[in-house]
This record gives C-alpha cells, sequence and structure tokens, in this order.
C-alpha cells in the first residue's frame, strides 16, 4: 500500500502548528482587491485583511484554485509514490473541487481521490482532522474517501455574523434595514441551504448573546442525536473567544471540541466579530 498525502486548502482554518505535526499539506486559496492579490496566510493575515478594507474602503474577493494550481501540488507527490487525498472547500461554494477533478483528469491518475466538503472553515477544518485519525488507523486513499463521503452529510455549520457594514457593502442588506440593524444591534445567524447563505434565525445585543442564541440553536435541531466532535472558528477577541468556547463547552459538554481563528478566505465574506461552528453527528440517533 502506497503513503497516503492529505492535502487540502487554507479554507479549512487549521493552525499552522496542526498541519506540520499532522503532515497535512495546504494549498492557499487567493485573496483578492482591485489591483492586488495575495496567497490566503502566506502573503496577508486576517488583521492585515480587515486593515486593507478599512484603507481601500474595498470588499476583499477570493478567487478558488485553477487547475494549474492542482497539477502543480499532485505532480509533486505523484513522482514521490503517494497516494493522494484532497479534501477542498465545498463545490457549493467555490470552483475549487471542479479545478481538482479537471486536474485529475488531465493527469490521468488513478491514485488521486478528491473530497467535496460542502463546507468551509471549521466544517472542512473537521473533515480533514477526522482524515488523519483515518490515516493513523492504516486506511488507504480510497477507503479514506468512502468514509469521509459518508461523513459529509453529517456535517452542519453556523454562523453568528456581526459585521453590519460589510453585509451592507456586499448588498445583502439595504440602507434602511442597515440604519435598523445598528440601533437594535441585529446578528444574523446562517447557514448553507440547498447550495445558497440563508439566515435562519437571528439574535439581538452581544456576541455572545449570538453565542447564547447559536447554542440553544442547536441543543434544540440535535436534541435526539449526539455530536461526535465540534470545531469553532471566529474572527473575535481572544478574550470574547474564550468566552465564546465556555459557553459551548458548559451547554453542550462535547469529548472533542476545538478552536482555531478564521482564515482570509471566510473573514472576507463574515467580517469581523464572526463566531461560528460546525459539528459532525453520529451515525445512530440517542436512544431516549
Amino acid at each position: 500500500m502506497n503513503k497516503v498525502v492529505i492535502l487540502t486548502d487554507s479554507t479549512a482554518d487549521l493552525s499552522r502548528m496542526y498541519t506540520i505535526q499532522e503532515d497535512v499539506h495546504v494549498i492557499p486559496l487567493f485573496i483578492r482587491f482591485e489591483d492586488e492579490v495575495y496567497k490566503d496566510g502566506i502573503d496577508i493575515s486576517v488583521d492585515e485583511l480587515f486593515n486593507k478594507v478599512d484603507e481601500k474602503k474595498e470588499v476583499a474577493r477570493s478567487t478558488g484554485l485553477r487547475s494549474g494550481d492542482f497539477h502543480n501540488a499532485f505532480n509533486k507527490y505523484i513522482k514521490r509514490g503517494y497516494d493522494i487525498l484532497y479534501i477542498g472547500i465545498g463545490s457549493n461554494l467555490s470552483s475549487t473541487i471542479q479545478s481538482a477533478l479537471i486536474a485529475k483528469q488531465e493527469l490521468e491518475a488513478k491514485n488521486i481521490y478528491i473530497v467535496d466538503s460542502k463546507s468551509i472553515s471549521a466544517g472542512l477544518g473537521l473533515l480533514v482532522m477526522h482524515a488523519v485519525e483515518l490515516r493513523k488507523q492504516g486506511l488507504d486513499a480510497q477507503k479514506m474517501k468512502k468514509k469521509l463521503d459518508e461523513l459529509v452529510p453529517r456535517l452542519h455549520f453556523y454562523y453568528v455574523l456581526s459585521d453590519l457594514d460589510l453585509l451592507y457593502q456586499t448588498s445583502r442588506i439595504t440602507p434602511f434595514k442597515l440604519k435598523i440593524a445598528r440601533i437594535v444591534k441585529l446578528k444574523p445567524i446562517v447557514t448553507m441551504v440547498n447550495d445558497r447563505v440563508e439566515m435562519i434565525t437571528k439574535s439581538f445585543g452581544s456576541i455572545e448573546h449570538g453565542v447564547h442564541q447559536l447554542i440553544h440553536f442547536i441543543e434544540k435541531k440535535n436534541k435526539h442525536q449526539d455530536i461526535m466532535k465540534m470545531m469553532i472558528t471566529h474572527s473575535l477577541s481572544e478574550e470574547i473567544a474564550d468566552i465564546s468556547y465556555t459557553l459551548v463547552q458548559k451547554h453542550l459538554q462535547l469529548d472533542k471540541l476545538y478552536m482555531n481563528t478564521l482564515g482570509c478566505v471566510l473573514a472576507a465574506s463574515a467580517g469581523r466579530n464572526a463566531f461560528g461552528v460546525a459539528y459532525l453527528l453520529k451515525e445512530t440517533p440517542r436512544k431516549d
């Protein structure tokens, strides 16, 4: 059996320490302003991204990977005799997965396995972490892909958004709604529904209240099914992030709860003071 190399992209929002320790290889997506292009997490950090948005009065855009980017990434490991498992940002969010499939076809390589996470950030990160566990168990790349594909429908993710100015700049709310939202300190809670970002509920007031509201929603939604593992990603201050982590753990009492900061790709859309969770459900419902 060939060795398995795990590839993902920068939207997995995993810490550099984790990817080095667990031998996960990350391909950066691109962040674009009108006249500048940066590699996510390499040429630009989240703090630098927000500063540039303020300076330029311009919304940052992200662009997916092209097939040529995957040619370079895949070839390096094919030549070294690896089987390749690539777990990427959801095809409902980016053309990146399609580019990976094109590259696989062009390379005529049978040992490249591609997993469409249908997710981003914490959701993608959880799948990559699970892949690391499967590799340690000695599974080959084909079996790893099969197990990960089976997990994708049990993956859920939600984000509490606070950056109302960004919502206005990206035409997601009107000037009148922006004015009202500022008064009531609106914080939409969103997820993906049929390949679209949709608001599932809303919170008012502080981000901590938004976190409480999200926890209550998750508890209600999953009252008959246990959560296998959860990851938090955020663009909060360290203090508020720690408070939020404690709230989640206090209410949900999870065996596996992780936390990382948002990378540039999602931060460009979610803005400052965003808080999100992704979780994997256990396979069988709980017997109450």
